[in-house]
């Protein structure tokens, strides 16, 4: 007998607890999209939040509730894409892709300005005094975006500089968040031609502390004949939706801080 009682107990708690579980389920249950299971599964699984979700599960969710376009994806095949806008009854709006280009041409053609024993990391060093370089607003050279970059496309280059390699850079911005000296930008894969300079320095002061800084002599305004590249705050800028890769401002340029990219 004082066994029994302790198992009829038991069993008639675990009934109780069995049909309060059954009758939430009932009340909790919430319904799931069948789409959201087929759009996590076209996605292809990287993970590397360049869309802004949190991973492709966090996209897809996204995507269903509308927050998202489906060609914020920067891994996904052109096919992924149409596919996903099938399921989603959708026609899809492609972006224009992008690359990811630094503003500097500096590295070891610039002196440093003090002996850094700190963390080789370029955000760290950025808070001293604004890193080791004498030109304050080139790169560190520590390589914290190609640490950053989840898809292999940006290395350390001979002169100090990281390089982009163009087949694989999906423009996700995670170099352009991580820099501290903000180097990187996107800009059209159509269009080959960059400004490898951040420095807002007058011409003599830049050529002081690096020789192949933008000087604003403003010889690319001149050769340029679609009104494309400007001189402003003592540094050139380019207009994208002027501009057709004509390598005019290239060629003018004295510092050679004017790039040609060629993706």
């Amino acid at each position: 007998m004082e066994i029994i009682i302790p198992v009829l107990t038991l069993g008639a708690l675990g009934l109780i607890f069995g049909v309060g579980l059954a009758i939430a389920s009932k009340f909790f249950h919430v319904d799931i999209d069948p789409r959201l299971e087929k759009i996590h599964g076209l996605l292809p699984g990287a993970n590397c939040g360049a869309c802004g979700g949190a991973g492709c599960f966090g996209f897809a969710e996204q995507i269903l509730a509308g927050k998202a376009a489906i060609d914020s994806c920067r891994v996904a095949s052109d096919e992924t894409k149409e596919a996903i806008a099938e399921v989603m009854g959708r026609s899809l709006k492609k972006s224009e892709k992008r690359v990811a280009v630094l503003a500097c041409n500096g590295g070891k053609k610039v002196k440093d300005k003090f002996v850094y024993k700190g963390l080789r990391d370029c955000v760290a060093a950025n808070l001293q005094m604004g890193g080791p370089k004498e030109c304050s607003f080139g790169c560190i050279g520590f390589g914290t975006c190609v640490k950053i970059c989840p898809f292999g496309a940006l290395k350390m280059g001979p002169e100090g500089l990281p390089m982009v390699d163009a087949q694989k850079c999906k423009a996700c911005n995670k170099c352009v968040t991580a820099c501290p000296k903000k180097l990187f930008s996107l800009i059209p894969v159509k269009n080959t031609v960059s400004i490898a300079c951040s420095s807002h320095d007058t011409g003599r002061d830049t050529k002081a502390v690096c020789p192949v800084g933008c000087i604003a002599c403003k010889l690319c305004e001149k050769a340029c004949k679609f009104d494309a590249i400007h001189v402003m705050d003592n540094l050139a800028v380019i207009d994208y939706n002027k501009c057709t890769s004509c390598k005019a401002c290239v060629k003018v340029c004295p510092a050679k801080c004017i790039r040609d990219g060629s993706h």
